[in-house]
């Protein structure tokens, strides 16, 4: 599986710290994920993306990436490939005009079912079906959340509940395509526009912080990171935080 990491805060607050140098940090993470690394901010035009193939421990332009990385929203993940090469198209997170989207998880049936890839496929809507780069089942899960959020009414400037629909509907989608028997998809997802931070737990475990660093600092993460201030996200739960950094907590079903 994957470890995924994301912090909404004061834009000059560092991500350096829960990345690189915290007690397991994400970086310390990635001694049993890994496969490749990515981290996302957002700049004046949109997502900023670095990312690379080596183990986050082992790799120096891991940490450059990581001090450099410095605006409200950072997004952060370490895989564990489960679906696809190793390679850059593969890696989280993904990015799509202003969104990007890390996931841990694997949709259950994806490698052995042509009938499961190809009803994610069809999922998805035709125009953004077109722009898949690469092999994983969490790239086709981001299209299909795309694909749902481009039907809400605020689809040009999201809310949280938007978000929380959109994550419902492709969780409740994925899982009517893959899950068959003891077969379970596991899909824990971030997204963020760089605006909001929003994630769902299915499968997985989810925590959040609104105390992590001190500070005016929201972070949500597969492990505690640091020593204090985490709580578990329930199974079947959703966490959003806006630009004032309230905290919205809800069961993610519609």
């Amino acid at each position: 599986m994957c470890r995924l990491f994301g912090q909404l805060a004061d834009s000059h607050r560092s991500a350096a710290q829960p990345l690189c140098s915290a007690e397991n940090a994400l970086r310390t993470q990635s001694h049993l994920h890994p496969h490749g690394w990515g981290i996302a901010w957002y700049g004046g035009d949109g997502p900023r993306v670095r990312r690379g193939v080596m183990a986050a421990h082992a790799d120096e332009a891991f940490v450059r990436a990581g001090r450099t990385a410095r605006s409200r929203i950072v997004v952060a993940h370490v895989r564990d490939a489960s679906v696809g090469r190793v390679a850059i198209e593969n890696t989280h997170p993904f990015v799509e005009g202003r969104w990007v989207l890390a996931h841990n998880g694997t949709v259950a049936r994806y490698k052995r079912s042509r009938t499961v890839r190809e009803a994610l496929l069809a999922a998805i809507s035709a125009p953004r079906r077109r722009r898949l780069a690469g092999e994983t089942d969490s790239e086709r899960c981001f299209q299909i959340f795309l694909s749902r959020l481009d039907l809400r009414p605020g689809r040009g400037r999201a809310s949280v509940d938007d978000v929380r629909t959109a994550l419902a509907e492709t969780v409740a989608l994925v899982c009517a395509i893959a899950d068959r028997g003891e077969l379970r998809s596991t899909l824990n997802f971030l997204v963020s526009d760089g605006r909001l931070l929003c994630a769902c737990r299915h499968g997985k475990p989810l925590h959040l912080s609104g105390k992590a660093g001190g500070g005016h600092l929201v972070a949500v993460a597969s492990e505690p990171i640091g020593k204090t201030g985490w709580e578990a996200v329930p199974e079947g739960g959703f966490v959003g935080v806006d630009g004032a950094l309230r905290i919205v907590r809800a069961p993610l079903g519609l």
